[in-house]
């Protein structure tokens, strides 16, 4: 179960007793009612079909895309649209998350592909829309845990991506994060079930998860970087984010390590000083 768990697309039950997709159900309608509120499919290179959600501001100020975390779903993004009321935002769902298409989750391994797709979508978007002409403003990712990392390596491939980055709760190592849910989250031992599942992962999704360490090509990421961790969190060590902030040679990037909470839940128990903080970094770039 714990591996297929990892890998195939799953409907978790949440704290409440209902299924994500109900409780995403549930946002939608909120959504629905949201002036100049559009969804959209697109395409990644590798043919998968993605789902996403374009909220236009009127006289928009930026462009802000929205990278979920392992397991989630864009609809859960949606208090990040408040927090940009000045920008036009667009959230998706990464593969096998949500509404999009795809079997495998690869945990950032393939789901750069997903950043690209959505960043390029946007940006189509914006440009074929007169009315949300915002071609020369800046182009900012936010990207939670899995959404970070997914960001981090798609920027490695394409540095232009965008005009900067905002990574919460993310990681440059993949074996070490999968180690670390796996311990929390299973009873089994790490040994031999890890490497069962490292093989079983890279036959279904094709792909080595423990090959995935960013940090070595850190040195080619020249956009503003802001980097947010919890000083304590279970499931992604803020070393993570300590080692990428000090390998970066980014006089542009900041960090900033918040007080202890839930992985990836910073916004929401720190939501006044999480704003200020980002608010903050983008004024200084």
């Amino acid at each position: 179960m714990a591996m297929r768990r990892l890998v195939f697309y799953y409907d978790p039950i949440l704290e409440d007793g209902k299924k994500q997709s109900q409780i995403a159900s549930q946002i939608n309608k909120e959504i629905l009612k949201t002036k100049n509120c559009r969804f959209v499919s697109f395409k990644t290179k590798d043919g998968l079909k993605l789902s996403g959600c374009l909220f236009k501001k009127d006289k928009a100020k930026s462009n802000v895309l929205l990278c979920h975390g392992y397991g989630s779903r864009k609809e859960f993004m949606y208090d990040f649209v408040d927090m940009f009321p000045d920008s036009n935002v667009f959230a998706f769902d990464f593969r096998a998350h949500g509404n999009s298409q795809g079997r495998f989750r690869t945990i950032g391994f393939q789901e750069y592909k997903d950043v690209i797709a959505a960043a390029q979508c946007f940006k189509d978007l914006v440009e074929n829309n007169k009315n949300i002409a915002l071609i020369k403003k800046p182009f900012i990712i936010l990207g939670i845990s899995m959404g970070g990392a997914a960001s981090l390596k798609a920027m490695l491939q394409e540095p232009d991506l965008c005009d900067a980055l905002i990574t919460d709760s993310s990681f440059y190592d993949l074996k070490t994060v999968i180690y670390n849910a796996f311990r929390l989250k299973s009873s089994l031992p790490t040994y031999p079930f890890l490497p069962v599942i490292r093989l079983f992962v890279k036959f279904f999704a094709d792909c080595d998860v423990y090959s995935m360490n960013l940090l070595k090509d850190f040195k080619n990421l020249k956009k503003p970087i802001f980097f947010i961790h919890s000083c304590f969190d279970e499931i992604v060590p803020p070393g993570q984010t300590l080692s990428m902030f000090g390998n970066i040679q980014n006089s542009y990037a900041k960090l900033w390590i918040a007080p202890t909470c839930r992985h990836g839940h910073l916004r929401r128990y720190f939501w006044d000083i999480y704003k200020k903080k980002v608010f903050k970094f983008l004024e200084s770039i």
